[in-house]
């Protein structure tokens, strides 16, 4: 029997809501995501293919933020074999328009439409941002506190896609986007196995040269640490489970040793795996620094 979408508010006010969101893969109606209820940006914690309406599809995985506007039709395609799940912030029109705004001034000219960007890069304080977020919310966080920090995150993801954001390119450059974006689902499709490069050229239909070049150039990393943000990425998950051995997490991850797992998340996440658990489970507001409070 097919499992159904689940989809649990965690949060609601007049001008924010707060909730996950997961649809297995083979659920009838994956395909049709159906329409957004808010202004909203999604944090993927596993990896599909996201196409908005009229525009190209592009991969969806925890290294990116998606952006939709009210009502932004869109449909996901199945990339890894545990579907679609995500945490989501979502606010009103007016606070939609009042961040967006500031933020990015042509958008008044589209009060409707305030968000002008599909996705933004999530880096890894921004991720642990709202992944720490989501339990301090699911801990009776209090309201202001909780619209605050919505308000400061949207933020953070409207700019880092405005950053982002590039301009039209010549078809030659589209080519090499579809190359990025199909080795991108290639990497995300098993965190637990490490590909050859010249097997995963040639199921791209690429030279190794080739790819290596263009992946870095779209992405701002090698194939290699694309996949260990990955498996850092995934690992949040994990750690908030009780128990959890970390060595059998980090060789569920692909990761060669207890320790190896330790390094590579401590150089991403700034911290070690066992406090950040501590974080997550215990809750510390602020635990990870944004940079709006960086440069205050």
């Amino acid at each position: 029997m097919t499992a159904a979408p689940l989809e649990t508010l965690l949060f609601t006010s007049p001008d924010v809501r707060v909730g996950t969101f997961s649809c297995p893969v083979d659920h009838p109606e994956f395909r049709v995501a159906g329409a957004i209820e808010g202004y909203s940006v999604a944090f993927p914690r596993t990896s599909v293919w996201i196409q908005h309406e009229g525009q190209k599809p592009f991969v969806a995985d925890p290294l990116v933020a998606t952006v939709y506007n009210k009502a932004q039709p869109y449909i996901r395609l199945p990339l890894a074999p545990d579907g679609d799940r995500v945490d989501w912030f979502s606010v009103s029109q007016p606070l939609a328009a009042s961040i967006a705004a500031e933020i990015d001034p042509p958008s008044a000219e589209r009060p409707s439409q305030p968000f002008r960007t599909m996705r933004a890069s999530a880096d890894a304080a921004l991720y642990g941002r709202q992944r720490l977020l989501v339990h301090q919310v699911r801990s009776g966080m209090p309201v202001l506190a909780v619209e605050q920090q919505v308000v400061m995150l949207i933020g953070a993801v409207l700019r880092a896609g405005l950053l982002g954001a590039r301009p039209v390119r010549p078809l030659r450059m589209g080519a090499q986007r579809e190359l990025a974006e199909h080795a991108k689902a290639e990497l995300a499709r098993d965190l637990s196995t490490t590909p050859r490069l010249r097997e995963l050229a040639l199921r791209l239909g690429a030279s190794p040269y080739h790819l290596c070049r263009v992946f870095r150039r779209w992405n701002g990393k090698t194939l290699h640490e694309y996949l260990i943000e990955l498996r850092v990425r995934a690992a949040l998950e994990g750690l908030a489970e009780l128990p959890m051995d970390l060595s059998r997490l980090a060789h569920r991850l692909g990761f060669s040793s207890h320790s190896h797992f330790t390094a590579a998340f401590r150089l991403r996440m700034g911290i070690p795996p066992s406090r950040l658990r501590a974080a997550l489970l215990g809750g510390r507001e602020q635990f990870f620094d944004s940079p709006e409070r960086r440069s205050a």
